[in-house]
C-alpha cells in the first residue's frame, strides 16, 4: 500500500489573514484634512490662527498645584538678596542687600 493522503486540509503555521477593515468615510476625510493642514501653507496658517485663538479664548486647564509650607527661613537667608514689597504703597517697598557677597560655587 502506498502513502495515504488525507483530503482534510492541514493547519498551517500562519492563520488565514482576516480582511482589513475598510476605513469609514469620515476617516478618509479626516486623513485628507490632516494632510492638507500639515502640507499646505494655507493649512499651516489656518492651524496657527486656530491654535492662537484657542490659547486666547479657551478656558485655562485646571492643573493640580502642590504647595507645602516650610517653617522657618532658608539656611542661607542672611546671604541672599531679599525684597519686601509693600502691598499698598510701592514707595515703602525695600530691598535688603547682604553685606558680603555669597561664596562662589565650587567647581
Amino acid at each position: 500500500m502506498g502513502p495515504e493522503r488525507d483530503d482534510q486540509p492541514t493547519a498551517s503555521a500562519h492563520p488565514p489573514e482576516e480582511p482589513a477593515e475598510e476605513p469609514a468615510a469620515g476617516d478618509e476625510a479626516a486623513e485628507g484634512f490632516d494632510r492638507w493642514r500639515e502640507k499646505s501653507a494655507v493649512g499651516g496658517i489656518g492651524t496657527g490662527i486656530a491654535r492662537g485663538l484657542q490659547a486666547v479664548f479657551a478656558p485655562p486647564l485646571h492643573e493640580v498645584t502642590i504647595v507645602a509650607a516650610v517653617p522657618g527661613e532658608p539656611p542661607d537667608a542672611d546671604t541672599r538678596l531679599r525684597v519686601v514689597l509693600h502691598p499698598d504703597d510701592p514707595t515703602k517697598s525695600i530691598a535688603v542687600v547682604p553685606a558680603t557677597a555669597p561664596d562662589p560655587p565650587s567647581s
